[in-house]
């Protein structure tokens, strides 16, 4: 006599070594996909990757020359260096992740016929890709201002650096997921959220301290989520940085609200996507 066990075979169809090897074959797709990412750029043009990787250095170091011309100083700390360098980082993080992911699909030509690779998959790999690549740059950054003398280059606190560049990465991404869906169908897109995320360099604290401006002020511009992130990634170079704006749960939440949004979107509209 044979004993039928109920649900028996939902441990072989839905049990946690079926989402193990799940996850594992999206990672090894996700990574070859980053990698063929980083190919297709190095052929085209290995100076135009090098330029790619230093813009935020770049810009940088013209914000300097214009600021040291109209004599500014910094608004917070001694080194007008280190207080935009740790304003122009995170900016940088949301936008090229965020705006890059925007054509990762209409970018991916036939590869996304290719049976195990989904819409997903085409734009992890570019926003891992472009958060990595910001991260060398953070490193590159930060080890050239802390060169010139600028002590307080290296971080007094930092896991709060760490957190703050992690939760405005997440924010990238699932704003990145969203656009993703939505450039794959409207090709302007694409310049669209180019020029609206590049004006937010003048809303989310780069080049002041939330905290010092009026109090009706800094209510509308707490609603900024970017704001949040560079503030939580600015407290880590500063002992005594004003954080009274700062709310880390408000950025954590807009950030998987996206992701969650991001994903659904793509899931929806996967067929067509392909």
């Amino acid at each position: 006599m044979t004993t039928i066990t109920p649900f028996a075979g939902s441990e072989e169809g839905f049990g946690p070594r079926r989402i193990a090897e799940g996850l594992r074959t999206q990672g090894r797709v996700v990574i070859a996909l980053m990698l063929r990412e980083m190919r297709l750029r190095s052929v085209h043009s290995r100076l135009s990757y090098l330029l790619a990787l230093l813009e935020p250095i770049l810009q940088l170091a013209m914000m300097m020359g214009i600021f040291t011309i109209i004599g500014r100083r910094p608004e917070f700390g001694t080194s007008l260096l280190l207080f935009l360098g740790t304003g122009i980082l995170p900016f940088f993080l949301f936008t090229h992740v965020s705006g890059r992911t925007t054509s990762a699909i209409r970018a991916s030509g036939l590869v996304r016929a290719l049976a195990p690779i989904q819409p997903l998959d085409i734009m992890l790999a570019r926003a891992l890709l472009e958060t990595a690549t910001l991260l060398v740059v953070a490193v590159l950054l930060f080890t050239v201002i802390y060169s010139m003398g600028v002590r307080e280059a290296l971080p007094i606190r930092p896991m709060l650096a760490i957190e703050g560049f992690a939760a405005t990465a997440l924010l990238a991404i699932g704003v990145g997921l969203i656009n993703g869906v939505i450039g794959a169908f409207f090709r302007l897109w694409a310049v669209v959220y180019g020029v609206l995320s590049r004006s937010l360099i003048f809303l989310s604290g780069v080049f002041f301290v939330p905290d010092f401006m009026p109090p009706q002020i800094r209510y509308w511009l707490a609603w900024n989520p970017l704001l949040h992130g560079l503030e939580w990634f600015r407290s880590g170079f500063y002992l005594t940085y004003p954080t009274l704006t700062l709310d880390k749960t408000y950025l954590l939440g807009f950030g998987l609200a996206s992701l969650l949004i991001g994903l659904a979107l793509e899931r929806v509209f996967r067929a067509r996507l392909i």
